[in-house]
């Protein structure tokens, strides 16, 4: 049970002022229940957690008032109490703006205008005693009063809408970093998955006749294997809220050296890097270089089985760019291309997510057959909007 609940000061004030009322003569009595009616509705409007029975009171109340007034103008009987008009008033501008800020759409626009049409009721109700109030002056009142009600739904309203603002953003963001996680977790992952695939592949076919080679090809299933674990926990670690800040910085330029041993080692084609020294660009520019290589040897591996050189090229253009080119030829027998157009894949991954990525920083990326293989090229500005 939540604490609210547990204290309904509002239902305790509300009937305290009605036995107060009742205490008095029979119209003091109508003008406290009127009063406590609306003051409690008022009150339950008022909690976030808005239920159906708030909605029972704001209308339950808003009947009462209207009633009230309707009586209280047939009957030519002034308020009898001038204080608890004005309560009744306050509470019924109240329940309007809390309507308006947490009541479903529809039942709030109901009951808001409902709200308002009886603060006008009120008005009448307060002033019906005075019998040389003209009605030019009576519409003014009316006019002057029913302000309070109309700023309350107005306020009510923004409020709502700066929530509706927020919410969104924060369903933004959650889709962001959703997308983020899956394009780390497929392009990290899938890299070093193909690894093992391929080694298990080649172990199954040297196991028989070079053992010790097997040996070592499984050596090479279990490490990739590793890393494979180690991207996916560090990809969860990174949805965890308190270790969102600790994530490791994403690998460069500096480490495709070590990517492009590790993928020759696996086999069967072998890498050669061309990486011009003393490249000095953005973080993004370097992440996104390094994945572009990474996308392409998996995407090697995957469409070109019998792909013997993958030639990596890194390389400064036209001093503002960042050139990264990745070359692989069939295979002896011609055979091996990519054997699914790439970027068909869907949902920000492969070369399509990359082709994203790269945009949004500025560049452009193509993919295609070249010669008598095919060549990833991609194009990236030295300096990126946030470096």
């Amino acid at each position: 049970m939540r604490a609210g609940s547990r204290h309904p000061w509002h239902l305790v004030a509300a009937v305290a002022v009605m036995v107060a009322g009742l205490a008095a003569t029979p119209y003091h009595g109508v003008a406290a229940v009127v009063a406590a009616a609306t003051g409690a509705a008022a009150a339950l409007t008022l909690r976030p957690e808005f239920r159906p029975g708030a909605l029972w009171g704001a209308g339950t109340a808003t009947v009462v008032s209207l009633c009230a007034s309707a009586a209280f103008l047939r009957s030519g009987v002034p308020e009898p109490v001038t204080a608890l008009g004005y309560a009744e008033m306050a509470a019924l501008t109240v329940m309007a703006g809390g309507l308006a800020r947490w009541a479903p759409p529809r039942p709030a626009v109901t009951l808001s205008v409902a709200a308002g049409v009886a603060v006008v009721a009120l008005v009448l109700r307060l002033i019906v005693a005075s019998m040389s109030v003209s009605a030019v002056t009576a519409a003014t009142a009316c006019a002057i009063f029913s302000a309070g009600p109309v700023g309350a739904v107005a306020c009510g309203a923004y409020l709502r809408l700066l929530e509706g603002r927020r919410s969104r953003a924060v369903a933004e963001a959650r889709r962001d970093q959703r997308l983020e996680l899956a394009q780390d977790l497929h392009d990290f992952v899938a890299h070093d998955v193909s690894a093992i695939v391929a080694q298990a592949q080649a172990g199954q076919l040297v196991a028989a006749g070079d053992p010790q080679r097997a040996v070592a090809l499984f050596a090479g299933v279990e490490q990739a294997g590793l890393r494979a674990l180690a991207s996916m926990d560090e990809a969860v670690d990174a949805l965890h809220p308190d270790r969102r800040g600790d994530r490791a910085p994403l690998p460069g330029l500096g480490e495709l050296p070590e990517l492009t041993v590790r993928y020759s080692a696996a086999g069967p084609a072998q890498v050669r890097l061309s990486l011009e020294p003393d490249l000095e660009v953005s973080r993004e520019a370097a992440t996104t270089a390094y994945r572009v290589v990474m996308e392409a040897l998996t995407n090697v591996r995957r469409h070109a089985p019998a792909a013997t050189t993958v030639d990596v090229e890194v390389r400064r253009v036209r001093d503002t760019a960042l050139e990264v080119v990745v070359t692989n030829d069939l295979g002896h027998d011609g055979s091996g291309g990519f054997l699914a157009r790439p970027g068909s894949r869907t949902g920000g991954l492969g070369l399509q997510g990359l082709a994203e990525r790269v945009r949004a920083l500025g560049g452009s990326l193509t993919a295609g057959p070249h010669e008598h293989g095919w060549r990833v090229q991609a194009v990236l500005p030295h300096r990126t909007g946030s470096s």
